[in-house]
């Protein structure tokens, strides 16, 4: 326990400071109130004193009116070692100025990966990575954060005069709440914070130190040196932990991947190899030529690449490549840097004295350096033919994309390929000319994501279920389709067990593509809970803004590639292009919100349409007034699960006996036990109330019928069981109702 007097750490069970005898008090870190040394919890606020309290942050003006919402987070704790002895040794107003060097420094270095300064408490920093807005790779931004933080402190300890500082690093990922606080701040819960700042204690003096879980979203991208699982104050089982060393130098997940786990199968990209095959052989002509190849996150772009390259090594060139990062969108010549370190193994030296600075103007010392390059670049391609693969354009820096302009328009002639790969986000900065080609990378056809998910799973044969759920669930995309595979491969191949599971590799990817569209996410959020596909007046209804803020939400969506449209509104219906960005922003949602959505999705599905469309002022004279359910929701069992969800027992139980009775109806027998099934799972639920028993009574000999049909003999035990509860409950009627005629009935 910290003396608020004279900053001493005293031992456990203290009541006085062993420094200045002043009395130790335990403040409490939610609400500052100051508690006797023994106290667990605080006598103002009723918060916990054992552990952390919920960190508080300010809500960023363009989440206003944030209630609350799950992430997926990644959290870095920061803090001094041995700061009590070193600010006794200075005036407390030279230790002040010394510890703001030190915060300043460390925000600059997690402020430049991304990262959000959460709290400071003393010496101690809290930042968080994944919100307010996420991005692609916050683990690995945490990392690196982490590390440039120790930079920074090693920077700070060169300055004459300054005590030399230490500072321990610690990092956890996991699901936190961020919830609406009192005033304009928020309350974030979860176990990564309180988990981050044990992990820091664990920590040597000068290292980062992650756990198991954030090592799994970082892996092959940096050094790391395993520390073995260790036991946590407060967390009940031990923690595998790392300590990152340095980077590893690979430059994206499919380097960091391959080297680990071995390259995907090549699947459905033929006719765009042959496409960049057959310019090739023009390059070897001398006709230079211009590749750009645009498609989302995780669609292949990288890959193409490198099964390029393999078709192509036995002839003789030179391969260059580089990417483009977003932690240097402002570095120059970023891309460029790396290409000269590849050919001429510069290690960022300085000049000898011999070649002293030219004096020109710094525009002439821009316009020189660019010509030198671009000569450089033609005098290569003189010698043998040469391959320039830059990736990720979408983050190049302004002086390496006019670098590629430069190239692009006087490579004509040369024996040159450049091969570009972008985001649909980025548009080129030069014409198009007769060498160039635009490769835009469609979605994987069900035929090549099943052929890829059975060469995933090589030896371990999955089944038509399982491989069906992936091809539903990942929508083409190469990469979900690649990690929601290893996710089968590990649960058992269980379909059931992926149904609304997100791969924790996924998660972030897939929440910066939601934070993306501003307000539309919300938009998204509501689409979400009505279903894969939905209408445009369903959605108005559960989400009554103006038509014009609706549709441009939806059109926002459209144009970033979630969903897909059919018609024109009212009479649009809209459906997800596939369920892992349904389900990453169903599960944004609290789980409190979405309970209370989905009980208006079905109030509304319950509804006839003309009442509806009278209350959306839509209503025409003479229109025809066909129950909504019955055209847009024929299954029963959609608004079943609504009632379910909403926690409304009573009309869930009602839909579900009504699905199960359509569906035997129309000799859907599997389709009418399942639902029979579900309705049989909420009787307890229901209350006691007279004609409870029969109704149990009747839906299980429905579902004798449909058990005797579906499973034969193999479904006997369940067969006597529903036998045996009929006549128990039979028994226990009153004796008016159990007649001869209702028990054959």
């Amino acid at each position: 326990m910290r003396c608020s007097g004279c900053n001493m750490e005293n031992p456990e069970g203290a009541k006085f400071c062993i420094q200045c005898a002043s009395p130790l008090k335990r403040a409490c870190q939610k609400c500052g109130f100051e508690n006797p040394p023994e106290a667990r919890f605080c006598a103002q606020c009723a918060a916990s004193l054992e552990a952390p309290a919920p960190i508080r942050v300010e809500v960023e003006p363009h989440n206003g009116g944030l209630i609350g919402e799950r992430r997926h987070l990644t959290v870095l704790f920061c803090d001094l070692v041995g700061s009590t002895a070193l600010a006794a040794q200075f005036d407390p107003e030279e230790w002040r100025e010394i510890v703001a060097d030190y915060h300043h420094a460390a925000a600059d270095a997690i402020e430049r990966f991304g990262g959000y300064v959460a709290l400071y408490l003393a010496d101690g920093i809290m930042a968080y990575f994944g919100w307010p807005e996420a991005h692609d790779n916050e683990a690995e931004r945490a990392a690196r954060g982490g590390l440039a933080i120790l930079d920074a402190i090693a920077k700070l300890n060169e300055r004459p005069a300054r005590p030399k500082l230490s500072a321990r690093v610690g990092i956890d990922s996991g699901v936190v709440v961020v919830g609406a606080g009192a005033g304009k701040e928020a309350d974030v819960f979860g176990d990564a914070p309180n988990i981050a700042s044990r992990v820091q204690n664990a920590a040597e003096p000068d290292t980062v130190l992650i756990t198991e879980a954030t090592h799994r979203l970082i892996s092959g991208l940096f050094v790391v040196e395993d520390r073995g699982a260790q036991t946590l104050k407060g967390v009940a089982t031990p923690v595998q932990l790392y300590q990152v060393v340095q980077p590893s130098g690979v430059r994206g997940r499919l380097e960091a991947v391959a080297a680990s786990l071995g390259l995907t199968p090549f699947v459905g990209r033929e006719d765009e190899l042959r496409l960049l095959l057959n310019r090739w052989e023009r390059v070897f002509e001398g006709e230079g030529q211009v590749g750009l190849i645009v498609g989302e996150a995780g669609i292949g772009k990288s890959r193409l690449l490198e099964r390029f390259h393999e078709q192509i090594v036995g002839t003789p060139h030179t391969w260059v490549e580089a990417a483009a990062a977003p932690f240097f969108q402002n570095t120059p010549f970023y891309p460029v840097a790396e290409m000269l370190r590849q050919l001429l193994a510069w290690q960022r030296e300085p000049l000898p004295q011999k070649y002293p600075p030219l004096a020109l103007s710094p525009q002439q010392r821009r316009r020189r350096l660019l010509a030198t390059l671009v000569e450089w670049v033609m005098g290569a391609a003189r010698a043998q033919p040469l391959v320039i693969a830059t990736e990720d354009l979408h983050w190049a820096d302004p002086s390496t994309l006019e670098l590629i302009q430069l190239l692009v328009e006087q490579g004509a002639t040369a024996r040159l390929l450049l091969l570009y790969t972008a985001r649909p986000e980025f548009h080129p900065h030069w014409p198009q000319r007769a060498h160039h080609t635009q490769i835009t990378l469609n979605r994987l056809s069900a035929r090549d994501v099943r052929t890829m998910v059975e060469e995933l799973a090589e030896r371990k044969i999955l089944s038509d279920e399982t491989i069906a759920t992936v091809v539903e669930r990942t929508g083409g995309v190469p990469l979900f389709v690649e990690e929601l595979t290893r996710v089968v491969l590990e649960s058992g191949g269980d379909p059931k067990l992926i149904e609304r599971e997100i791969p924790v590799t996924l998660q972030d990817s897939l929440l910066a593509r939601l934070d993306r569209l501003g307000s539309a996410k919300v938009v998204a959020q509501i689409g979400a809970v009505i279903g894969g596909e939905f209408s445009y007046e369903l959605l108005r209804a559960v989400h009554p803004v103006q038509e014009e803020v609706l549709q441009r939400a939806l059109r926002s969506l459209a144009d970033a590639e979630l969903i897909y449209v059919r018609g024109i509104p009212p009479d649009a219906t809209y459906r997800f292009k596939h369920s892992l960005i349904r389900d990453a922003a169903y599960q944004t949602l609290l789980k409190s919100r979405r309970k209370e959505l989905h009980g208006l999705v079905a109030q509304n599905m319950d509804r006839p349409a003309d009442w509806r469309r009278v209350q959306l002022g839509a209503v025409r004279l003479g229109s025809k007034t066909d129950d909504f359910f019955t055209i847009r929701y024929p299954h029963g069992e959609v608004l079943a699960r609504h009632w379910a969800e909403a926690g409304e027992t009573e009309p869930a139980f009602r839909e579900w006996w009504s699905a199960g009775r359509a569906a035997q109806a129309r000799d859907s027998f599997w389709e009418a036990q399942k639902s029979y099934q579900q309705a049989i799972g909420l009787i307890g639920l229901l209350p006691a109330v007279s004609g409870r028993d029969m109704a149990e009574i009747r839906i299980r000999q429905s579902l004798l019928q449909m058990l005797q049909i579906t499973t034969g003999i193999a479904g006997l035990p369940r067969v006597v069981y529903n036998r045996i509860r009929i006549a128990r409950l039979w028994l226990g009627l009153p004796h008016e109702l159990r007649s001869l005629s209702e028990w054959l009935k």
